[in-house]
């Protein structure tokens, strides 16, 4: 049995129903019995229709599949959600991720960040960062780094064989699944929308679809004591095709810029550039 259709079993069973009494009865013994009894013992019989069997056999799945909890540790519903939003988190190879976010600071300037990135190493990105209007376009794909330039119309590129690396909250989202240490907090309703929300490492707390388990709000602290809500207003999966790698490239994106290249640098920015190091 997968999570999904464990999850699907619960949530039937949650629907109220005559007898339910009885049924939450023999679903607790059954699961006292697996967990404090002897393994020689004989499970006691139940004997209350097709729908306690159907229920005994979901909570037998849940401590097959998913054990029990000691203190500390994630209740297993909360286990299998912290596995679905993990893999949609980490798509697999062969993609283009294109994920969009939008927020206010807490002085009221509006930013956004808008960044596509290859699964396949090694990784070229291309990311758009900024205060809005005034926003820094660059990109990245293991040998090469590009800045644009669009006060002057100007590609600026040069040689750079480190990896391409995006520090943004969807990463940090990331390595908190995969390091076990984002926790389910509950739910909460944002704009009429019901949400799980996940407790991550450094203050920030990401707010996920109850369906689809992508990301809808990510709020980050700053360091004046406040927190940033961003939005994620686009999180796309698209095909590995020539066309969709254009996205990937500075130059592809403004074919009628010109091109500096070697040890060319863009004049000082007001924003960090789009590739952080």
């Amino acid at each position: 049995m997968r999570t999904d259709e464990l999850e699907h079993d619960l949530k039937t069973l949650a629907e109220p129903k005559a007898g339910d009494e009885q049924l939450r009865a023999a679903i607790r013994g059954l699961i006292g019995e697996q967990l404090q009894a002897p393994q020689s013992r004989r499970p006691t019989r139940l004997m209350f229709g097709a729908a306690a069997v159907a229920s005994a056999t979901v909570a037998a799945a849940i401590l097959s599949l998913l054990g029990t909890t000691g203190s500390g540790g994630p209740s297993s519903a909360d286990a299998a959600i912290l596995a679905h939003v993990a893999r949609t988190m980490s798509p697999p190879a062969n993609l283009i991720v294109h994920v969009k976010e939008t927020g206010t600071l807490s002085q009221g300037t509006s930013v956004a960040v808008e960044w596509w990135q290859e699964t396949n190493a090694p990784y070229a990105l291309r990311l758009i960062k900024g205060p809005m209007g005034q926003e820094v376009e660059g990109a990245a794909d293991g040998t090469t780094s590009s800045q644009f330039d669009a006060a002057t119309n100007t590609v600026y590129r040069h040689p750079d064989s480190s990896p391409p690396t995006l520090v943004d909250p969807i990463e940090s989202v990331r390595a908190a699944l995969n390091a076990g240490t984002a926790q389910i907090a509950g739910t909460a309703t944002i704009s009429g929308r019901l949400l799980y929300k996940v407790e991550l490492p450094k203050g920030v707390v990401g707010y996920f679809d109850r369906t689809t388990y992508r990301p809808v709000y990510l709020d980050n602290p700053e360091g004046n004591g406040g927190v940033v809500r961003t939005q994620v207003v686009a999180y796309e999966e698209l095909p590995l095709t020539p066309e969709n790698e254009r996205l990937l490239s500075i130059t592809a994106q403004h074919p009628g810029a010109s091109v500096e290249t070697e040890s060319a640098r863009p004049p000082k920015q007001t924003s960090e550039p789009a590739k952080p190091k």
